[in-house]
């Protein structure tokens, strides 16, 4: 994996609770990520997926370790689609582009397109008011250490 996608797979690994993390509150166990409920209740597991109805069944005994990482690939790949989908004006290698992918990562694409005047911001390359825009929201009060982390995983680039 090229390093930018390294850091983002270990970022998201890291916000969504390591191996480690899980274990000590007992998703992580006999060798398997088992489901949980996230803070809002959705079944959840391994490094942050949201389970679907028809993943039920094949996740009641949990899952590896290698499943998980799999899963994780998977579900940036498909929040990378989902940021194009945006239509943000940014450089391809700029690291805002890590950020809303971790953002749609973690509230979905939908949620995401409300961030209308973030997004906007972002797109003129006024990334100050972009920073003030995305902390002037609830998702910042409710993951106000990830966010600021993300913040300042993008501004030290």
């Amino acid at each position: 994996m090229e390093k930018v996608q390294m850091d983002l797979y270990q970022k998201l690994k890291q916000y969504e609770g390591t191996k480690q993390y899980q274990a000590k509150l007992g998703y992580y166990r006999d060798g398997n990520f088992h489901i949980y409920k996230d803070h809002l209740g959705n079944e959840t597991i391994g490094y942050g997926h949201l389970v679907l109805s028809n993943e039920k069944q094949a996740f009641k005994n949990g899952i590896s370790e290698v499943e998980a990482d799999l899963l994780l690939h998977a579900d940036i790949q498909r929040a990378k689609q989902d940021v194009k989908k945006l239509n943000v004006k940014i450089p391809e290698d700029s690291r805002w582009n890590d950020f809303l992918v971790m953002m749609v990562f973690q509230l979905g694409l939908t949620k995401t397109l409300g961030f209308k005047k973030f997004l906007s911001a972002l797109s003129s390359g006024n990334y100050a008011t972009a920073i003030i825009e995305v902390k002037d929201s609830l998702w910042y009060r409710q993951t106000a250490g990830r966010v600021d982390d993300m913040i300042a995983y993008v501004v030290r680039g």
